[in-house]
C-alpha cells in the first residue's frame, strides 16, 4: 500500500460500497496524495506531490497512477519561486509574475479543496483571489457534533464559491480543519470512522441546497398577476409540425385557456402581456436523458429552463435527491423543469454503476420495481452488469405496473436479445455498434461499453445487412432510441465520451460519419427517436437537435421529437408536448425561426413553466453566464 508512517487513508465510496481510497502521506515539508477509485470499469488514478511552506503550497505536480501501481511521469506542474510562478502542462511551460494575495494551486483531488479551505479560513473575510484570477469566498454554513466510530466529533460544513459561479462547493472539515467528508455525490471521500455521520451530513446539506434553490427561484420568478398573454407570435404547432403565424396564447394559472389568431383572442383585464411579434412561440422541450444531482436546484434546473427545456426525464439519480427535486419543482419552489423519474438499477460487482440500487435475484427485482412505482417513477433503467436472466422479470413487473423498461444493454446480451426480452427503449446509440462485437466487451479484459463503442464504431457497415436486420428489429418491436448522439460525434459539444474513458476514436471522421448515417437510417426506417443529452444542465441539447437537422431530418420534425413525440413516448401528451387549450402552460419564446433553422432554439428569451414566467437571460445571469 502507498503510505508513509504519517498517513491518513480515506475511503472513496460509491454510495455505501467502497470504490477506492485517497491516501494522504506527509514528510516534513512535503506531501503525497494518491487518489484511486473505480467508477464502473474505469475510474480516477492520480497522484499529486506537494512542496509545502507551512500550510501553503509552493510546488506541486500531477502524475498518473499506472496499472502496476507505480507513478508515471508528471502531466502538470506548478512551482512558486520568489516572485514568479511556473506552470507546466503538455501544452508547454509558462512563467509569469506571482502576485501577492493570490492562492496558486491545481485542483485535482479533495485534498486540494481542503488546502484552499484552510488558506481561506486564515484570510480577512475568508476571501482570496485564485490563480484563475477570480475571487473565492468561504462561508461556514453549519456546525454539528456527529457520531463516529470512536465516539463523536465536532465538524463544520464550509462552502467555497467562485466569483460568477452560483454553485457552492461544499466540504466537511473535522476539528483539525482537515477533511471529514466531501459533499453528497455519486462518489464521496470520507475520513476513517466517519461513516456513521453520513446520514446527518446528507440531511444538513439538503437543507442548505433547498434554501438556496428557493431563494434563487424567488429572485428570478417574474410576477404576472395570474394571467399571462403572449401576443401575436408565430406559434409552432407541434401536433401538425407547422407554424401558425400571428397567434395569441392566454395562460391562467398553470393552464392554457385560449389559443387563436391575434384578432380573435381577447386580452383579459389586468393580464401581463408579452408582445411576441416576429418571434416564435414554442412548446417546452424535453431532455429525455438527464441526471440530477444534489446541486441541481441551484444550477442545472435554472440552466435547463433558460434553454427552453421544461421537462427533464431523469435516467439515474439518487432516489432521495430525485424525489425531492421532482416534488419541489412541481410545487413551484424551484426554477426547474418538470421531472420524470426512472429507476437506475445495476447488478453487484466492482464495476457496478453509481447507484444504491443493486439487484441480485428475481425477488429483489420485483421488489425494487414495486418500490419505485410507489414513489411515482415512470420507468426502469437497467445498467451494465444486471444479470441477463433478470431482464424478463424486470420487464414483466414494470409492464404490469404501466412502467417502461430501458437501459444500457447488460453484458452478455445483444440489442436484439434485450428488446426481445422486454426492453422498450435503448439508451445510447453506441450500443447499436458495440452489439456487433460482443467478445470485445470482455477481451482481453472487461472494458467500458463507451470505449468499446468508440473503438468499433468506425468498423461497422451501417448500410450492411446486419445493421439493416437490427433496424428492422427495432421497427418490429416499436423500440425507442434515446441516442445521445452528441456524446459520440466529435465536435458536437459534449465531452462525456472522453470523460468516461472512451476517448476520441482513432478514426474520428469515419466514426462521426457512421453515427450520422445511423441516425439518418433510424429516421428513414421510422424508428422513434427522442433527444437527450446525458449532461449536466442540458448544455448540449441544441447541439443534439442540430445533429438531427444536419443528417437531413426536417427542422419541424426535429422540433416535434423534442416536444410532442417525447410526450407521447411517456404517455403525457394529454397535458404536455404542444400548446393547446387545457394543456399545462409549458412554453418558451424564441427570437428566431427554429422551424426553419433548428439552431435558433438557442435564442430563448422567455420561458413559461406551468404558468410561471422566467426571463432566460436572468436565469443565465444567475448562473454566472452571459449566453447559452
Amino acid at each position: 500500500m502507498f503510505a508513509s508512517p504519517d498517513s491518513t487513508i480515506y475511503t472513496v465510496y460509491n454510495h455505501d460500497r467502497p470504490a477506492g481510497t485517497m491516501i494522504v502521506s506527509r514528510w516534513n515539508d512535503s506531501a503525497r496524495v494518491r487518489y484511486v477509485f473505480t467508477d464502473r470499469n474505469r475510474g480516477t488514478r492520480v497522484e499529486t506531490r506537494y512542496r509545502l511552506l507551512g500550510d501553503s503550497i509552493v510546488g506541486m505536480d500531477v502524475r498518473p497512477v499506472l496499472p502496476d501501481g507505480s507513478s508515471g511521469q508528471p502531466t502538470m506542474r506548478l512551482e512558486l519561486a520568489g516572485d514568479s510562478i511556473r506552470r507546466w502542462s503538455p501544452a508547454g511551460a509558462q512563467t509569469s509574475p506571482a502576485e501577492r494575495g493570490v492562492y496558486y494551486a491545481l485542483s485535482v483531488t479533495p485534498f486540494d479543496l481542503v488546502r484552499m479551505a484552510k488558506h481561506l479560513l486564515r484570510q480577512p473575510d475568508h476571501v482570496t483571489r485564485a490563480s484563475s484570477n477570480v475571487s473565492v469566498k468561504l462561508e461556514v454554513m453549519k456546525e454539528l457534533t456527529v457520531p463516529t466510530a470512536s465516539g463523536s466529533e465536532h465538524v463544520r460544513l464550509v462552502s467555497l464559491t467562485s466569483q460568477g459561479n452560483s454553485i457552492k462547493e461544499l466540504l466537511w472539515l473535522d476539528n483539525h480543519d482537515e477533511l471529514f467528508a466531501t459533499a453528497v455525490s455519486w462518489f464521496m471521500t470520507v475520513k476513517p470512522g466517519a461513516e456513521r455521520a453520513l446520514p446527518m451530513l446528507r440531511k444538513a446539506e439538503a437543507e442548505i441546497r433547498n434554501a438556496d434553490g428557493e431563494a434563487l427561484n424567488k429572485r428570478v420568478l417574474k410576477k404576472t398577476g395570474g394571467t399571462l398573454v403572449i401576443r401575436n407570435g408565430d406559434l409552432f404547432d407541434s401536433e401538425r409540425g407547422v407554424i401558425r403565424p400571428g397567434t395569441t396564447v392566454v395562460v391562467r394559472g398553470d393552464r392554457v385557456i385560449a389559443v387563436g389568431p391575434v384578432d380573435s383572442v381577447v386580452t383579459p383585464p389586468g393580464a401581463t402581456v408579452i408582445d411576441a411579434t416576429g418571434k416564435t412561440v414554442m412548446p417546452g422541450m424535453w431532455d429525455m436523458h438527464g441526471h440530477m444531482q444534489a446541486v441541481s436546484e441551484t444550477s442545472a434546473g435554472p440552466l435547463q429552463l433558460s434553454r427552453g427545456i421544461t421537462t427533464l426525464r431523469d435516467l439515474g439519480s439518487d432516489p432521495d435527491v430525485a424525489v425531492a427535486n421532482r416534488d419541489r419543482a412541481a410545487a413551484g419552489l424551484t426554477a426547474a423543469p418538470r421531472e420524470i423519474l426512472s429507476a437506475f438499477i445495476d447488478g453487484p460487482g466492482a464495476w457496478a454503476g453509481p447507484t444504491p440500487n443493486i439487484v441480485r435475484t428475481e425477488a429483489e427485482a420485483r421488489a425494487f420495481v414495486a418500490h419505485f412505482d410507489s414513489l411515482g417513477y415512470k420507468q426502469v433503467k437497467l445498467y451494465n452488469i444486471v444479470h441477463p436472466d433478470l431482464v424478463p422479470t424486470f420487464a414483466a413487473e414494470a409492464h404490469k405496473r404501466g412502467m417502461r423498461l430501458s437501459g444500457h444493454i447488460p453484458r452478455g446480451l445483444s440489442v436484439s436479445a434485450a428488446i426481445a426480452l422486454g426492453f422498450d427503449e435503448v439508451n445510447h446509440a453506441a450500443f447499436l455498434f458495440s452489439t456487433f462485437y460482443q467478445d470485445s466487451l470482455y477481451m482481453p479484459t472487461m472494458r467500458a461499453y463507451s470505449l468499446v463503442a468508440t473503438t468499433v464504431a468506425p468498423r461497422v457497415d451501417v448500410d450492411g445487412p446486419a445493421m439493416t436486420a437490427l433496424i428492422d428489429d427495432l421497427v418490429k418491436h416499436h423500440t425507442v432510441i434515446d441516442g445521445t448522439f452528441a456524446v459520440w460525434v466529435t465536435g458536437a459539444g459534449n465531452n462525456i465520451a472522453q470523460a468516461v474513458g472512451a476517448g476520441v476514436s482513432s478514426d474520428a471522421a469515419r466514426s462521426d460519419a457512421n453515427y450520422k448515417r445511423l441516425l439518418r437510417r433510424l429516421y428513414d426506417a421510422g424508428v422513434t427517436l427522442v433527444p437527450g443529452t446525458d449532461d449536466f444542465g442540458s448544455s448540449t441539447f441544441a447541439s443534439e437537435l442540430e445533429l438531427y437537422e444536419q443528417v437531413g431530418i426536417p427542422a419541424p420534425v426535429v422540433l416535434q421529437m423534442a416536444t410532442i413525440i417525447s410526450a407521447r413516448v411517456m404517455k403525457d401528451d394529454r397535458d404536455y408536448g404542444s400548446i393547446a387549450v387545457g394543456k399545462v402552460a409549458d412554453l418558451f419564446i424564441v427570437d428566431g425561426k427554429p422551424a426553419e433553422h433548428v439552431r435558433d432554439v438557442r435564442k430563448v428569451e422567455q420561458v413559461v413553466r406551468a404558468g410561471r414566467l422566467y426571463d432566460a437571460g436572468e436565469l443565465r445571469s444567475a448562473m454566472g453566464l452571459t449566453r447559452q
